[in-house]
């Protein structure tokens, strides 16, 4: 009596938890707008961003990390479009031991370099100059809207002579 009492619950619950999973599948952003992203391995976005002058945004996620993942989803398919973009793209797994760089005269671990490139935790964008050095960090998730604004301070060159969050302040409409 037992059993047939908890077998329609089972099946209840195994709908249940089928229909949440579909449902979280196909809710968000479809894959095809992460992937239209052009994203270079490290050492390459360097020799690129180096012959075209360009800088380098630097995504530095982690595999278990959740907000990483929102911002390649989200945040880099809605800004980072276009073929023309004055940015080199490059993403480094911060947890990753074995795979090296080569960065500054050095051959690096992902961890290592992401460390070196001050980035302390996951997620961050760092920016890199056409010869490779750091002209920002930015710890944390990051929004579509505070991409944009450090992308335009960054094109703009605005960081050679203020902050950027008089820059942020300045842009205020």
């Amino acid at each position: 009596m037992l059993w047939n009492y908890r077998l329609p619950l089972l099946r209840r619950w195994s709908l249940i938890l089928a229909l949440s999973v579909l449902g979280y599948a196909s809710a968000g952003p479809k894959p095809s707008a992460a992937q239209s992203i052009k994203w270079r391995s490290f050492d390459t976005a360097l020799a690129v961003a180096d012959s075209t002058d360009r800088w380098i945004l630097v995504d530095v996620y982690a595999p278990w990390c959740g907000w990483c993942y929102k911002m390649k989803r989200e945040t880099y398919p809605s800004v980072l479009t276009g073929t023309d973009l004055p940015f080199v793209l490059t993403r480094i797994n911060r947890d990753d031991s074995d795979t090296t760089h080569r960065y500054r005269g050095r051959r690096l671990s992902s961890r290592q370099l992401a460390k070196a490139l001050g980035a302390e935790g996951v997620p961050a964008v760092v920016i890199l100059d056409a010869a490779g050095k750091r002209v920002m960090t930015v710890s944390g998730f990051v929004s579509p809207d505070l991409l944009v604004r450090i992308l335009a301070y960054i094109h703009t060159e605005a960081y050679h002579h203020m902050s950027f969050d008089a820059f942020a302040a300045s842009r205020v409409e």
